[in-house]
């Protein structure tokens, strides 16, 4: 399917810092990844994204640059005579900057009364080009919010803020807006569906650029476990009582994700030896996707700022070891937060929580992923922080709700 040229749309962009200036770079930045030519047409700011095309014009900015009088006037509720004028010189800029653009995602624009010459003027754009879709993504409204209370007039061209734009569809951020956009709009709210913002996880956590990536690349937003064992690959670490506990949590309908971190020696024959055989384990339980060995990932050594990001990232610490002196692992994960499964030796018995999931001898692996799981389920901390990320994250928010607009819209705004 051939993919629509985009333009996104808003009085300012980055670097200018703001909340729906940090939404539209993290859409210009999804819709860039997933092969979408953008445009991004703003009135201040411009472009942090080097591949996307940036159109500056400086009248659609919040105080109009150019056409400062002109709003001036309108924020004090008058209607100067150089508003059709005005008006006319941006529709033509506009005009010029939407040429060849297929979608344009226009954010807040058509609800607030911040420059009412561009909203006027893309309500006429709307009305006559065909060959242009326009969205009107709606994070505020002026007539819903009484601290505007003295811009929310009812004549022209403050009335364009009232109802739908002909030729545009809707949509809102939140349940919220849902229901203070039908309320004004008078329409039903299956005809302005909720399109949530996102947030940057890699950002949030602090990800290192290699562990952002592993991220990207399994999919860990959508993952229900992700455990990590800072250890090198050694015997003693017990690393195939761990893939079955893995196995386990698998059967019982998991989607798991077991990290490495360590390293074989290379030089160390038997060290290599029990590598293989841990493949080879791998393969017969059936978690090759499951049990990610950082060594066959990263073409660097895994760094501080690597294992500090996977300890954020992280839901809990697997440490199957046979023999231990200590156990800073355990620490680690404590101030990380996590839960910590345990092998029942003295030295990590005495570190460890009281709500650490320990491996006694003799235990099944299924005994053990039910006990990781009947503690997982009890802290409230981790079932959020889930929801969070398989809801919220950007790489969701985008697949399943900011790109149907844009490739299916008769989908989204079915009901309309």
């Amino acid at each position: 399917m051939k993919k629509p040229t985009v333009a996104i749309l808003h009085y300012t962009g980055l670097p200018v810092i703001g909340g729906v200036e940090i939404v539209i770079d993290e859409h210009a930045r999804f819709f860039l990844n997933a092969g979408y030519d953008v445009t991004l047409i703003t009135g201040k700011g411009g472009n942090t994204l080097s591949k996307a095309k940036s159109v500056v014009i400086p009248e659609i900015s919040a105080k109009g640059g150019p056409i400062s009088g002109t709003l001036r006037s309108l924020h004090q509720g008058d209607v100067p005579d150089s508003f059709p004028r005005v008006v006319k010189r941006v529709e033509k800029k506009l005009a010029a900057a939407l040429r060849g653009v297929e979608v344009c995602m226009i954010h807040n624009v058509m609800t607030m009364h911040f420059n009412l010459v561009l909203t006027a003027a893309l309500a006429n754009i709307a009305k006559r080009k065909k060959t242009t879709r326009f969205i009107a993504w709606t994070h505020d409204l002026t007539f819903a919010d009484p601290i505007y209370e003295p811009h929310q007039h009812r004549r022209y061209p403050w009335s364009i803020l009232l109802q739908p734009v002909e030729n545009m569809d809707y949509c809102v951020i939140s349940a919220q807006r849902n229901r203070d956009a039908r309320k004004l709009f008078r329409v039903p709210a299956s005809s302005l569906p909720v399109i949530p913002d996102g947030i940057n996880v890699p950002r949030q956590l602090r990800l290192s650029p290699s562990v952002a990536a592993l991220y990207e690349q399994e999919k860990l937003a959508t993952c229900d476990i992700i455990a990590i064992t800072p250890a090198r690959i050694l015997r003693r670490k017990n690393l195939g009582v761990g893939m079955e506990i893995v196995a386990s949590l698998k059967k019982y309908g998991n989607s798991v994700r077991w990290i490495i971190t360590g390293a074989p020696d290379p030089h160390n024959p038997e060290s290599m030896k029990y590598f293989r055989l841990l493949k080879k384990l791998r393969v017969r339980l059936k978690v090759q996707k499951e049990v990610v060995f950082l060594c066959e990932r990263f073409d660097h050594p895994v760094e501080n700022r690597d294992l500090r990001s996977l300890y954020r990232v992280s839901d809990m610490l697997l440490f199957p070891s046979d023999r231990e002196g200590f156990g800073l692992p355990v620490l680690e994960a404590g101030l990380s937060n996590l839960l910590t499964v345990l092998s029942d030796i003295p030295a990590l018995r005495e570190l460890a929580s009281k709500e650490a999931v320990f491996i006694h001898l003799g235990d099944s692996s299924d005994e053990v992923a039910k006990k990781i799981l009947a503690a997982l389920g009890n802290r409230m901390q981790y079932e959020y922080r889930k929801h969070v990320m398989a809801h919220y994250s950007w790489d969701i928010v985008f697949k399943n709700h900011v790109e149907p607009a844009v490739l299916h819209p008769r989908k989204v705004w079915e009901k309309k």
